[in-house]
């Protein structure tokens, strides 16, 4: 059953710009559209992960997590972006299941008058989703901002706040909460925080953030825009949490917002 903490801002629909930057301002803490997709669809979408060729598994932290698609900033750190986007971005093919990513990207684009424009790394247009199981455990508080981890990328380096968008395709049984806080790091600030441990050391401790400003555990079909570039985290669960995602780059008022995975 989906729920909210007392403390949650959420904004209910996805219609324009104003309700964009309600997030984008700090008067809300996420977009949360419930049962945006249905059962079925999200069945045949888990179905299109389950089966592709693509889908790895691999170990982070204390989760088990399966994977179609790969992050960019893990491609571009291990120097293989030829290979990698020599290959089809997977939404292409996932267009093609039912309609709920063509919903999803056009409800986003047609909120913000100038668009979605595919972010680009050395002439290259980089992929726009990634499907994650994530099977027991969770994430650690951590950061996705491309703005503070490749400074000198010119494009990165415009953005001036990162999103993700998450549409759950499952959800566990218990825990699997999204959790933000209200902060944003400097890269010298999350280095001094990092968690030692080796599965963990993409985030930062816990213990050193006090408790969560806002959570949401959402249901199967639901969507949810929020702050990357804010600590963020999710709490261990039991069962599989599978998302379809993607991150959002937004750069002032008058420029699209980009996409990439």
């Amino acid at each position: 059953m989906s729920d909210v903490s007392a403390s949650a801002r959420v904004v209910t629909q996805l219609r324009n710009a104003s309700d964009l930057k309600c997030l984008l301002d700090g008067r809300a803490d996420a977009i949360y559209l419930r049962a945006f997709a249905s059962a079925d669809e999200c069945g045949q979408l888990v179905a299109f992960f389950e089966t592709n060729p693509r889908t790895v598994r691999f170990q982070r932290s204390s989760a088990r997590i399966v994977r179609l698609g790969n992050p960019f900033f893990l491609i571009n750190k291990a120097g293989n972006l030829a290979e990698e986007y020599s290959k089809p971005d997977i939404l292409e093919a996932a267009l093609e299941i039912n309609d709920v990513l063509a919903r999803v990207i056009g409800t986003v684009a047609a909120a913000w008058p100038y668009g979605l424009e595919t972010f680009s790394h050395q002439g290259r247009a980089v992929h726009r989703s990634i499907v994650r199981r994530v099977n027991g455990g969770g994430f650690e508080p951590h950061d996705d901002n491309l703005a503070t981890s490749m400074p000198s990328d010119q494009l990165a380096s415009t953005m001036r706040t990162q999103l993700g968008l998450n549409l759950y395709l499952e959800v566990p049984a218990e825990g699997g909460e999204l959790e933000g806080w209200h902060r944003r790091m400097s890269q010298a600030e999350y280095d001094t925080l990092r968690n030692p441990e080796p599965r963990q050391d993409y985030g930062v401790r816990r213990e050193s953030l006090g408790g969560c400003d806002w959570w949401i555990r959402p249901e199967r079909g639901d969507l949810i825009i929020f702050l990357t570039s804010e600590l963020h985290a999710v709490r261990t669960s039991v069962g599989s949490r599978t998302t379809w995602g993607f991150f959002l780059g937004y750069r002032g008022d008058d420029r699209p917002l980009l996409i990439w995975s």
